[in-house]
């Protein structure tokens, strides 16, 4: 069992206040009635509104939370879903931040995972390509396309210098390479992710979470060593946090691994000699990853589950307050 959106169930909390304006109206409404009804019929009016808020009470909140629930995301099972396998579209997401610059990995961080994105377009040249930049915010620069020459091109020149924006933000490079993949296709399709892994904004693996529901693997790619290296910048001198100390910048092993792990990917070391090598036979493994031929498994979305129930419920509540009870009794 799988939740693609568990930051839903804070929504739950909304049944805290729902409950308190519902004691609040049945004091309030009881109060209003007594002083409407005639003493002779008091008893037989309380009796029969407590009668109605307490069910209608009871569906309002059922509905809230299997809405909740619904829109949690549950996914369990699996199902198979019909794929074409004629082609592949890979997503190039480059981390772009100025810690790329550090040279624990030579001649750079940027500089080595650029030749493995040249030697991807070597390895599947008939393949579709995407290649999306980031750092504080995301940019798909290249759309997916054949032209290889043309994502060879923009890939020579990528560097930190492309945006202003500050920071590293992953959950963003990964949102717009989906993005940039065709709707409505069955292509295999995969997200290359080259990146140290520090990522300062936005929280990776819920990205992660939705690229495995559509059944998308993430390979990253760890750029940078435990041991960590300054970061040199082109006009002379380091990077220097805010209060003038030297910046070390580490790779982020554990965060690259978290969201490889999520999707079915991999997570490869730029620095390891067979890095290229895992790269191509991982991507290669998820093209025959089928349940039979022109087909793979993908988790089965459970959210009808719960929203059929919490429609029910409303229409139950709405009926409650509707109806007019006097005519049936």
């Amino acid at each position: 069992m799988s939740i693609e959106h568990p930051e839903a169930f804070w929504l739950l909390l909304l049944l805290l206040p729902l409950l308190f304006i519902q004691w609040r109206e049945l004091i309030e409404s009881r109060r209003d009635l007594r002083h409407l009804s005639g003493h002779w019929r008091e008893q037989e009016v309380l009796n029969l509104h407590l009668v109605k808020w307490f069910f209608s009470s009871i569906f309002l909140n059922l509905a809230v939370l299997f809405t909740v629930l619904a829109l949690a995301g549950f996914s369990w099972g699996q199902e198979p879903l019909e794929q074409d396998r004629r082609g592949l579209d890979i997503a190039i997401a480059a981390d772009i931040s100025r810690s790329m610059w550090a040279d624990d990995v030579a001649p750079s961080r940027l500089e080595r995972s650029k030749d493995l994105m040249r030697a991807l377009l070597q390895e599947f040249p008939g393949s579709r390509f995407s290649v999306t930049i980031f750092k504080g915010e995301a940019l798909t620069a290249v759309p997916l396309t054949q032209d290889l020459h043309a994502v060879d091109r923009f890939i020579d020149a990528m560097n930190p210098n492309m945006f202003s924006s500050a920071g590293t933000d992953i959950e963003a490079g990964i949102h717009a390479s989906l993005d940039s993949f065709f709707t409505g296709s069955n292509r295999h399709r995969v997200i290359a992710l080259f990146s140290d892994g520090e990522s300062l904004d936005g929280a990776p693996l819920r990205a992660a979470r939705e690229a495995a529901a559509i059944g998308v693997p993430i390979f990253t790619v760890a750029a940078g060593t435990a041991e960590g290296a300054t970061i040199p910048l082109p006009q002379g001198g380091q990077v220097r946090d805010q209060r003038g100390q030297v910046v070390v910048s580490r790779v982020d092993i554990e965060t690259l691994g978290a969201v490889a792990e999520r999707t079915g990917g991999e997570m490869i070391r730029v620095a390891d000699a067979d890095a290229f090598a895992r790269l191509v036979g991982g991507i290669r493994r998820h093209e025959t990853t089928m349940t039979g031929e022109g087909f793979r498994l993908v988790p089965v979305k459970r959210y009808r589950f719960f929203l059929i129930p919490a429609l029910f419920f409303f229409v139950c509540y709405s009926a409650i307050r509707v109806i007019r009870w006097k005519d049936l009794f």
